[in-house]
């Protein structure tokens, strides 16, 4: 009886260790299998590296995935939307490669996440790094559409709307009835301001037409002034320039017009 208990323990402890021996190589071979993978993923991401880096400066520059720009006004640098980027790189496909720019005085000036920079004056689009730099011109006949583009990417980007400490006055309307909104309260109103993204002009519109209350904010500030139109409770409208020919539609969350309703106008 005895022997034929030993003779179960040890079938027991067999069993045991090689179930333990299966599992310690079957998670070591797994561990071996993802470090090995990880290994590759990463070469192949020092290779991509290495491609990139013989490409022209704008050619890099065009595959950033984020992209920010500034102008003398502003002080702030503007992320460039999506859309709005592409936009950008119709125009890059008719700048031509010289030597180098005559005289250079850059308007407008960027930098990329993936560490390119660049500026313009409208007559040379430069590209640059730490190490090397290059020089596109820009054909007369695209001088004030890449222009407006850049414009419009700046003026009506969210990011600026919401830049309080460039506001020098702010009021918002509802046809007839105007409220005043003090300076003390621009902090409130820019808190309830925020986006999802940047979109058409179709649905806003549908919607600004379904909506019972549409209100109007009026911003000016320091050189600039803004119109920020609700169309409904989850769009906007953002217009700028001097004869409103900048405009840009953003879907947004409706904090701004819960707001603008329940406490500016009390309705």
């Amino acid at each position: 009886m005895a022997t034929k208990k030993k003779k179960s323990k040890l079938r027991f402890y067999i069993v045991v260790g090689l179930i333990a021996f299966f599992s310690i190589y079957i998670i070591g071979f797994f561990a071996a299998s993802k470090i090995d993978k990880k290994e590759e993923d990463n070469k192949l991401v020092r290779e991509e590296n290495v491609a990139d880096s013989t490409l022209p400066l704008l050619s890099q520059l065009e595959s950033s995935r984020k992209v920010y720009i500034s102008d003398k006004k502003t002080d702030t640098n503007i992320k460039i939307e999506k859309d709005r980027w592409t936009d950008y790189k119709y125009y890059f496909n008719e700048f031509s490669r010289v030597r180098n720019a005559i005289s250079f005085e850059p308007t407008y000036s960027g930098y990329s996440s993936n560490g390119i920079k660049f500026s313009t004056d409208l007559d040379f689009l430069k590209v640059y790094t730490v190490e090397k730099e290059e020089f596109y011109k820009i054909p007369v006949s695209q001088k004030k559409d890449f222009e407006k583009v850049i414009n419009e990417s700046i003026y009506t980007s969210f990011d600026f709307a919401i830049n309080d400490k460039k506001w020098k006055s702010v009021h918002i309307s509802k046809g007839q009835d105007v409220k005043n909104i003090h300076k003390w309260k621009y902090n409130n109103l820019v808190s309830k301001m925020r986006y999802k993204r940047h979109v058409g002009k179709v649905q806003p519109e549908k919607a600004r037409d379904k909506s019972k209350y549409n209100y109007s904010v009026y911003i000016d500030g320091e050189g600039f002034s803004i119109r920020i139109d609700t169309m409904g409770p989850n769009y906007i409208k953002i217009i700028s320039g001097k004869n409103g020919e900048y405009v840009a539609y953003y879907e947004v969350y409706n904090d701004m017009y819960k707001y603008i309703k329940e406490n500016i106008f009390k309705e």
